[in-house]
């Protein structure tokens, strides 16, 4: 069950350099599967002995396009990624474009969490904290496009602070 709205809610500080991150992606993949689909297209057009230039541009086109979608769709997918948390109850992830979902993660169910930097997270400092819960269903929520410091500061908030019997 999701927690009704209210003051205790308090919105995560996502960082501008989530949307480099995804715009890089989304554009690489973009140009890989466009440049792939160009590819097949060219090959059909070569048994049609359609002329040299013609035949560029149609393995061109799909590349622009898709690199153009996903630069596009990297920006609305930040526009709608937010996280909240709800002092003592759990964080709530909002996340998609087309199917969009929010995930509710209870304090009470967390198991495990991670804090991780890739590569790219690393240059622009940001971090995501992956939170592990006990279910079967979603079990691992990530929150992507943290500033590093925020993202240690929740672990530590959001870890029991009761030593538990294996200690």
């Amino acid at each position: 069950m999701s927690p009704t709205p209210d003051a205790s809610a308090t919105p995560l500080q996502k960082l501008p350099a989530l949307l480099k991150v995804w715009r890089f992606v989304y554009t690489i993949l973009g140009a890989i599967f466009g440049l792939a689909a160009g590819g097949a297209l060219a090959l059909v057009l070569t048994e049609w002995d359609i002329e040299t230039r013609l035949l560029y541009a149609c393995v061109l086109l799909p590349g622009i396009a898709l690199v153009a979608f996903g630069w596009l769709y990297a920006g609305k997918r930040y526009a709608g990624y937010r996280a909240h948390v709800h002092a003592g109850q759990g964080v709530v992830l909002h996340d998609g474009v087309w199917w969009r979902s929010e995930a509710w993660v209870p304090i009470a169910r967390l198991q495990h969490i991670d804090v991780s930097q890739g590569p790219l997270d690393r240059r622009w400092g940001m971090a995501a904290l992956t939170l592990q819960t006990a279910s079967s269903h979603d079990h691992a929520t990530r929150i992507a496009g943290l500033p590093v410091e925020i993202a240690h500061a929740l672990r530590a908030a959001l870890l029991p602070q009761t030593p538990g019997r294996h200690e």
